[in-house]
């Protein structure tokens, strides 16, 4: 295999498990991007 081929096999690979990384997460604090965060003050 070329050097230039495994380069660019290794760039495909990256960027396809990039692609699923936001949904791997599993935490109290993940919120989707927009959703405002709800302040409440307790008097």
């Amino acid at each position: 295999m070329h050097f230039r081929t495994w380069q660019a096999l290794v760039l495909v690979l990256c960027l396809l498990g990039g692609c699923s990384a936001n949904y791997v997460f599993d935490d109290a604090d993940y919120r989707p991007l927009g959703e405002p965060k709800v302040n409440t003050h307790d008097q």
